[in-house]
Formats: C-alpha cells, structure tokens, sequence
C-alpha cells in the first residue's frame, strides 16, 4: 500500500464516476501515471453519484490499494453538478483540478493546466480542439453565441469542465450555498485572473454519455438562469414590444372595419393566437422555472448527504447544509 502523504498535496483532482465502472480503474492508473510523472503529492478524489454498476466496488478497491485515492459515495443520485461540487468540499490540495470521468478529456492534459497555472493565474479553464461531431459543435456554438449576444452574459465560450484553480477559489466556491447550481456559473462569479488553453477532447472511453439531449438543455437553461437576469427583461421588453404591434394591428383592422367593410381572415386570426399563445406559454415556462429554483433554494434542504467515504479523515467528513 503506498504511503499517505503528509498534510496538504500539491494537487487534488476531482473526478465524478455514474455508472462507468469499467472505465474507473483505467482512469485511476491514467491519472497516477500522469501525476507522479509530474513529480508532484497529490490526491485522487472519486465521487459516485450512487451508480447503478459496480463503480463503488472498484472504486473501493482502487482506495484500499492506494491510500491517495479517495472515494465519496452519495446517498443518492444528486446530479453532476452537486457531485462535482461534493468533491471539490473534500479536496485539500493547494491546487484543485476538476475533469469529468469518462476520460473525454485526457489526464495526460493535466501537466499543461498546472504548468499554466503556475505562472500566476487563479484559474485555468480549458476549451475543446475538436468537437466528436458537427452536432455537439453547432448547438456549442449556437448556446454561446445566444448567451454572449443576447443575454449580455461575459463567459468563457466552449468550456469544459476539465479546469485548475487554487485553494484561494475553493474557498471560495464553498461560500456559495445555492442548490440550483452549475460549477461554470459559479465559477464565472467568483472571478479571478484566469486563462484559457485548448486542450484534446477525446471520445468516451466506454459506453453512452449520461448527458442525453434534454439534460443538455436542461443544463444550458440552469447556467442561463444561474448568470443572468436577462431572461426576465427580455421577457418585459417583449411584451411591450408585442403590446405595441398589436395596438397598431387593431387601429388596422379597425379600420378595415369601419371604411373598409374588410374583416380579417381567418389565416390571421389563428396565426395570431398560436404567436401569442406560444410566447405566453413561454413566457411562463421561463417564470415557472425561476419560481422553482426559489421554492428549492428556501427548503434550504442539505446541498449533498454522503453514504460513505474511503481514506477521508474523520475531520474532513462534510455533509453541506447551510
């Protein structure tokens, strides 16, 4: 078994597993073939958001061979996000890197990010060289063109979640207690001097991604929402908009009426109340979404709750509640 490291490690990387047990083991060797390379003490930290394989079972195997590698287990499946931000709560580091665990972004990328990151930044975030396919490339491109454009939010376009940042903006990202969370928004409000590199973005080692179509929306919604307020005013102006073109259709139509003896068509009509419907039910989509995201946040409910843990001290046990 090799030797626990005292205090603090340089670096800790944080890596969330869901239902990818055969590709943890490989992931883990990946890792510790790129770091003690690097000549650095770190850790491992492993969060499974209660996977359905045996992801734990080799999870805790990997632990009890290796001391440096630490495994959480939520009580229950909280998502990407909180289990990301679970373990970015249990990492000690000096430097925390974060990176998804289906090895799409290559450990072999590390040495860069931490080579940046010593030349005075606070956070090195990472933008892929090549997307898998046109798809993934074009709806990227169409969501950060939408949210730099039109919602006037200033972010880094085409990140991923492979990045490094210090301790300094760990502490920080443990103040923030909202539950309807994204790390890219968080992280985006904290600030900082950063950096941005390209690094690879390889092809899922095994199996699907658990991010099908809707989640991806899902999540693009909850960053637009967690960034900015601009939805809401969009929404306003909108109305106001639409308020003044139906105010000069119905002088119109008015007077088609009156001199005319014209009535609209029914083509206009129907076209009119699909226009009009479709943006209220959008309208209270987009409020309904944000009255949801208040009525979790006032539960205060507890961020994450962990099952258990592997090579993690006592003292650094950390189920969130604020």
């Amino acid at each position: 078994m090799t030797k626990q490291h005292a205090g603090s490690p340089q670096l800790s990387v944080v890596a969330t597993i869901y239902n990818a047990a055969p590709m943890v083991r490989e992931l883990v060797n990946r890792l510790r073939t790129v770091l003690e390379g690097m000549g650095v003490t770190y850790e491992i930290v492993l969060v499974d958001d209660c996977s359905k394989d045996d992801s734990l079972y080799v999870m805790q195997t990997l632990s009890e061979e290796d001391t440096r590698v630490k495994s959480i287990a939520l009580s229950r499946n909280f998502g990407q996000q909180v289990a990301m931000s679970a373990g970015i709560h249990y990492a000690r580091g000096d430097h925390v890197l974060i990176m998804d665990g289906d090895l799409q972004n290559p450990p072999e990328s590390i040495p860069l990010l931490y080579q940046t990151i010593q030349q005075g930044y606070d956070i090195v975030y990472t933008t892929s060289v090549s997307r898998n396919n046109w798809v993934d490339a074009a709806t990227s491109w169409l969501f950060w063109k939408f949210m730099y454009m039109v919602m006037k939010v200033n972010i880094i376009r085409s990140q991923l979640m492979m990045r490094i940042f210090t301790r300094r903006v760990a502490e920080y990202f443990k103040r923030y207690p909202e539950k309807v969370r994204t790390i890219v928004a968080i992280i985006n409000d904290i600030g900082m001097k950063y950096k941005v590199i390209e690094v690879p973005n390889s092809k899922r080692a095994w199996g699907r991604s658990n991010y099908n179509t809707i989640k991806r929306v899902n999540l693009a919604i909850d960053v637009l929402l967690d960034l900015s307020n601009n939805p809401l005013n969009i929404l306003f102006y909108s109305g106001l908009i639409i308020l003044c073109l139906t105010s000069v259709l119905s002088l119109h139509y008015l007077y088609l009426y009156l001199f005319e003896n014209i009535l609209p068509g029914f083509t206009t009509i129907i076209l009119s109340i699909l226009f009009f419907g479709s943006i209220n039910l959008i309208s209270l989509g987009l409020i309904a979404r944000y009255i949801s995201n208040i009525y979790t946040e006032v539960k205060n409910r507890p961020l994450f709750l962990v099952r258990k843990t592997i090579n993690v001290p006592e003292d650094q046990q950390c189920d969130i509640k604020r």
